[in-house]
């Protein structure tokens, strides 16, 4: 017994089967890599945020709330720049380093959406340089190493990105 064999309606001629459409297999970056990219611009806004609402109480800590006992009862008097005096510059420097860190962040991000080339090793980078931030930090460095770090994910990221 013959197989069904498709024939062209206009010639008659024998037609080779059309192979059956396979549904596309997604890899685990192309599953991954918009979420990662979204939490790295998510993260960067968090942290900008949290410090900016932190930064005035660190500030007062390190010498901004100037002299303390201010009133008509005088109980304690301390100079400027009580607890820690000459420290001033401390808030300045971690407030730098916040924004930086956000905007390594926020750059990560883009390129992981962008689908650079370049994006994957900054990931990867960006993931170990956050790794020790508690909890959000933590967590979304581990999630992003878990995408981008294994080798399979360089050969997967090379396929999806775009030169």
């Amino acid at each position: 017994m013959q197989a069904f064999e498709q024939v062209c309606p206009k010639c008659g001629r024998p037609v080779p089967p059309t192979p059956l459409a396979r549904p596309q297999m997604y890899s685990r970056v192309q599953r991954h890599v918009q979420t990662v990219a979204i939490l790295w611009m998510v993260w960067a806004a968090w942290s900008v945020v949290g410090w900016l609402i932190a930064l005035p109480f660190v500030a007062g800590v390190f010498g901004g709330w100037g002299v303390w006992g201010h009133g008509s009862h005088h109980y304690y008097t301390f100079g400027p720049g009580f607890p820690f005096p000459n420290t001033m510059w401390i808030p300045g420097f971690i407030t730098a380093l916040v924004f930086g860190r956000a905007l390594l962040a926020f750059i990560t991000g883009i390129g992981l959406l962008r689908r650079a080339t370049w994006a994957r090793t900054l990931g990867i980078v960006t993931a170990f340089l956050t790794l020790i931030k508690p909890l959000t930090g933590t967590a979304l460095s581990i999630y992003t190493l878990w995408v981008l770090l294994p080798a399979p994910s360089g050969q997967e990221y090379e396929q999806i990105a775009v030169p």
